[in-house]
């Protein structure tokens, strides 16, 4: 891979940058290089040590992350004091802060001063899938590393390959990058139930706002976090993608191929304005929750202003 060759050349000529930005729409390709940017950083290839890195118990490495929707205060302060302190097992001090953009205005601006006066010997790794939600003066302070788009075709296959279903392997690649992200979601947290509940809101929403509307108790209780949630309406979105492409006749990857069918007739009865109304609705509630509204007042919203 030409990125690790890049990466070795960097170590070995001492040529490093105290941080790095990596940005593209494949997470589990930008984890996977940070974290080999770690092990070679501390480790010289080292088993032991590259171990402790893997298993995020080496002492001069911190790794952060977050299943909700912002990186807790907290968790930045201890990366802080960590950061702060000389290293104990390696020359240099890493940090990877995956999902850069979860972190708060406050959070940002925090790690922004510590980048701007940088302790010596300490890396960051700030990973993100949104670099426009990323305040300009990060930008700034750290070296762009881009990640070319990954091939939709090759994700699918990859998913198939873990054991996920055709259909639902198409329907995950439209909502996650993160290989890691979509396995867990079909083993932990039935993305299958919460996908077939999703179809059954879309086909209410359009039929029957009213039932629409007393369905949503049943969605809410399957999305029941904040995360979840979203990705409810990230699906959700998908499903209405599918309903676009039927209706303009464009052969694309579908979301939802095991459903051609049906959506194929649904977008019949709709004109482009109307779809273009559902997901601009989506979309909108989807930012309402991110911005943590109320999920009941927000989804309520997104079914009563879909059909106005």
């Amino acid at each position: 891979m030409q990125l690790t060759k890049e990466i070795d050349h960097l170590i070995s000529a001492k040529q490093l940058s105290h941080a790095y930005l990596f940005e593209g729409d494949n997470l589990f390709e930008m984890k996977s290089t940070a974290m080999y940017f770690a092990e070679q950083i501390l480790c010289d290839a080292e088993q032991n040590c590259v171990s402790k890195v893997q298993s995020f118990n080496h002492p001069d490495f911190v790794y952060i992350q977050s299943d909700e929707t912002t990186i807790k205060k907290q968790q930045i302060e201890e990366l802080l004091r960590k950061m702060n302190q000389k290293p104990i097992e390696s020359q240099y001090k890493v940090y990877i802060i995956e999902a850069f953009d979860k972190l708060t205005v406050q959070g940002e601006n925090s790690i922004l001063k510590f980048l701007e006066e940088p302790p010596p010997n300490t890396i960051a790794l700030l990973l993100t899938t949104k670099k426009d939600q990323i305040l300009p003066t990060i930008h700034s302070r750290c070296q762009l590393v881009h990640f070319k788009p990954a091939s939709k075709e090759n994700y699918i296959e990859e998913l198939k390959l873990s054991g996920i279903s055709s259909a639902i392997a198409h329907t995950l690649s439209f909502v996650t990058s993160d290989k890691e992200e979509a396995i867990v979601l079909t083993e932990e947290q039935s993305f299958t139930q919460l996908r077939k509940s999703v179809t059954k809101l879309a086909e209410l929403m359009v039929k029957d706002t009213q039932m629409a509307m007393i369905y949503l108790i049943e969605c809410t209780k399957i999305a029941n976090t904040r995360p979840l949630q979203q990705l409810y309406l990230n699906t959700l979105n998908a499903y209405f993608q599918d309903v676009l492409h039927a209706k303009i006749q464009l052969e694309v990857i579908k979301a939802y191929p095991d459903l051609e069918a049906e959506i194929t007739e649904i977008s019949k009865h709709l004109s482009l304005n109307d779809i273009s109304k559902y997901i601009q609705v989506i979309t909108e509630a989807n930012r309402k929750l991110a911005q943590n509204v109320n999920a009941t007042l927000v989804l309520e919203q997104m079914v009563i202003n879909g059909k106005r």
